[in-house]
């Protein structure tokens, strides 16, 4: 599923960090050394660094934008030298929003063998992940709907809703494999394969001395929130800067800590009414119509930003005419001005 399910930034951010003494023309000529590498230094930084992030859930049927977000919670990975392969098997919860169902809250699991690789370039790594099979199936079940009357078995426009989470949005995604570029200023995604010096999108250029920590497009539907994250921000005198281009329905943003965002989620994921966030709010406010900068002095720590479409629902409870809001939103972290 996206990042999570496809190893994330984590294969980058692990080979990176191994300051081999080797040339980088060495390293990108050996099948062998790569694998070394990955294998003795990276493999067992994947679980710790996936725990950490959120990720975008997205179905092609609806546009670019993510429609939910999965949470891993569990993970494990076993490295395979023979076949030079890793089998992941992670879990977690989420959410999709959708027109036709509304809020669906979800727990999914599965086992996924990936055949990973990395290329370094003079301003940036490449890592990927090629696709090889499943070890067992997803297992995939409902928590939570706001319509009560969906169910997996429910028909949609595109299915029904175990083949739209499940088939659509993981299956159908893993099996894409992935591109994870790390730069300077951050790490990038993309599902499928991208060759140097081509780059994933990213929504805004970055800010001079800031890192990037995520870049996307996404819809909130009415009744409904995203939330994004959680971000950590290491350092004294930082800040987290939120930078967005809205159009649509009107939007507001809510700034917490990960304590305080995760217990607000699970209420969202098992469809619980909205309701105020179980603790101290950072900083709250409205994300007008056109392009925003927000900036939030935090303290150390990892924070939840989570969005929230504030637009009154349709008079007759469909989704014909909903006023849905489409945000543009880049995240980063960097010294406080």
């Amino acid at each position: 599923m996206r990042r999570a399910f496809l190893l994330l930034i984590v294969l980058s951010l692990a080979v990176a960090g191994v300051g081999c003494p080797c040339t980088r023309g060495a390293v990108n000529a050996s099948p062998e050394l790569r694998w070394w590498l990955f294998s003795s230094f990276g493999a067992s930084k994947i679980c710790p660094e996936m725990l950490k992030r959120g990720v975008p859930l997205k179905l092609p049927q609806l546009g670019a934008a993510s429609v939910g977000r999965f949470f891993p919670s569990q993970c494990n990975v076993v490295v395979d030298d023979a076949k030079k392969a890793i089998v992941m098997s992670a879990s977690g919860t989420g959410y999709v929003m959708m027109p036709f169902t509304r809020r669906v809250g979800f727990y999914v699991g599965m086992s996924v063998e990936y055949l990973p690789d990395f290329r370094m370039e003079t301003d940036a790594m490449y890592v990927w992940g090629k696709f090889n099979r499943f070890i067992a199936p997803p297992d995939l079940r409902i928590l939570g709907v706001e319509n009560p009357v969906v169910n997996l078995a429910t028909q949609t426009p595109f299915g029904n809703v175990a083949t739209v989470i499940g088939n659509g949005i993981v299956e159908g995604e893993i099996g894409r494999g992935f591109t994870v570029v790390r730069q300077e200023d951050g790490d990038d995604f993309a599902i499928g394969h991208l060759d140097p010096p081509a780059k994933p999108k990213r929504q805004f250029q970055a800010s001079e001395g800031r890192v990037v920590l995520a870049s996307d497009l996404t819809s909130v539907y009415t009744r409904s929130r995203e939330f994004l994250g959680p971000f950590e921000v290491a350092q004294e005198k930082s800040a987290l800067y939120l930078r967005a281009r809205a159009s649509g329905a009107p939007i507001s943003y809510a700034i917490v800590e990960r304590s305080v965002g995760e217990n607000w989620r699970r209420q969202y994921e098992t469809a619980q009414p909205l309701g105020p966030p179980p603790g101290v709010l950072v900083a709250y406010g409205p994300i007008a119509p056109g392009e925003a900068k927000l900036g939030f002095p935090v303290n150390p720590g990892t924070y939840y930003i989570v969005l929230e479409n504030t637009a009154a629902p349709p008079l007759l409870g469909g989704a014909l005419g909903e006023p849905v809001a489409q945000i543009a939103y880049s995240v980063e972290v960097g010294d406080r001005r």
